[in-house]
């Protein structure tokens, strides 16, 4: 029995030990196999996009709403009365200064203007009757062959009828300004609005209203601001010239988000602070010679309250965010990548001013960070 025991153990020895080279074999492959995959994890470099940072002054703007109105919008009123005998202009359309708006039957007008050009032939008339009187008498009264009287009654007579020329003259000219005001006609250059009569309508003088026009060269926007607001823009502009506004720049920003392309300037400030709400009313005018902006549209205006000097601004897509932290990704020497945490001051415009982390000459990594982990060697394109 001993010696089936013993024979036993040294068969299983044997069939242990045939398996050992095996398991060796298979963990040296494994270690080779190893080998080659560090060296490719080294080898790619990470594409990514950078710029070196400069020292640069930022313009910080603070932002209003407002509406849009017409640097002029007038109401178009007949000065004489009359019935619409004509509309001379589509609904909408972009009028001339001096043009034929709308015109009123004038039948009456021009009767009133004929019969005063008679009124003043006669009276004409008339003065060169006493006129005539006068030169007659004036010899015959130097040799007394009339009586003072005559000669002195004669000449009132030609002054009274001076006089009646003159008001006739006046009676004409206002005849001539009634069949005038019966045309009505654009006082300005712009946009016309839909009429608010129709033709045969009666319309009274200086009541009934026709339709409005606006100026479309320039545009106006009102918005409010704080008194601290207009203190600080005041310090970095020094005061509102309302002249020129030359130092008052403003920016517009339209419905749709996009900037407008021509700057305005404040031209308005109130004289005084508003109560009730505790802000003074300015107003910006721009320049509008597409004629894009219209009385009512929604806007938003850019007023510059502060000029950063000589600051590290980055884009903001070259920051990145964990809780509350900010991390920008370094190139550092050798082109390798380093993140550095880092603190960012105010944002404008698709830049954030970064108070702390970097400085004037480091190269910041502002595409491709998501890939360039830190200690990864970078394949580089500087912008």
């Amino acid at each position: 029995m001993k010696h089936n025991h013993a024979s036993a153990s040294r068969s299983g020895t044997r069939r242990h030990n045939r398996y050992v080279p095996m398991g060796l074999l298979l963990l040296a492959g494994l270690l080779a196999g190893c080998e080659p995959q560090e060296v490719t994890q080294q080898d790619p470099l990470v594409p990514v996009k950078a710029i070196k940072v400069v020292p640069q002054d930022v313009e910080l703007l603070d932002q209003f709403t407002g509406e849009v109105s017409s640097a002029q919008q007038i109401e178009l009123r007949a000065r004489v009365s009359g019935v619409l005998e004509q509309k001379h202009f589509a609904d909408g359309a972009m009028v001339e200064a001096g043009q034929l708006l709308f015109s009123l039957d004038d039948r009456d007008y021009r009767a009133r203007l004929q019969k005063a050009r008679a009124e003043l032939s006669s009276a004409r008339s008339d003065y060169n009757r006493a006129r005539l009187d006068v030169e007659r008498y004036r010899p015959l009264l130097k040799t007394q062959a009339i009586a003072r009287r005559v000669y002195d009654n004669a000449t009132a007579a030609m002054n009274a009828a001076a006089s009646q020329v003159e008001n006739a003259e006046a009676a004409v000219r206002q005849a001539e300004l009634s069949v005038e005001y019966a045309a009505i006609r654009s006082p300005v250059s712009g946009r016309i609005g839909a009429a608010d009569v129709d033709v045969g309508d009666l319309v009274n003088a200086s009541s009934t209203l026709l339709a409005s026009v606006s100026t479309v060269d320039s545009s106006w926007i009102y918005f409010s601001v704080s008194e601290s607001k207009l203190l600080q823009y005041e310090r970095v502009h020094g005061r509102i010239d309302m002249e020129t506004g030359e130092q008052t720049s403003v920016q517009l920003i339209l419905a749709d988000g996009s900037l407008y392309p021509y700057p305005g300037r404040i031209n308005f400030a109130d004289r005084a602070l508003n109560a009730s709400t505790g802000t003074f009313r300015l107003r910006a005018e721009f320049p509008n010679p597409d004629g894009l902006l219209r009385p009512g549209m929604f806007a938003r205006v850019r007023v510059v309250t502060e000029v950063a000097k000589d600051v590290i601004a980055i884009p903001d897509r070259a920051l990145s965010q964990l809780l509350n932290d900010y991390f920008v990704t370094l190139v550092e020497e050798g082109d390798v990548a380093r993140q550095v945490s880092v603190k960012p001051g105010p944002r404008q415009d698709g830049l954030w001013i970064i108070e702390q982390g970097i400085e004037a000459g480091d190269r910041v990594v502002i595409e491709g960070i998501q890939k360039a982990r830190d200690g990864m060697r970078l394949k580089v394109e500087h912008l």
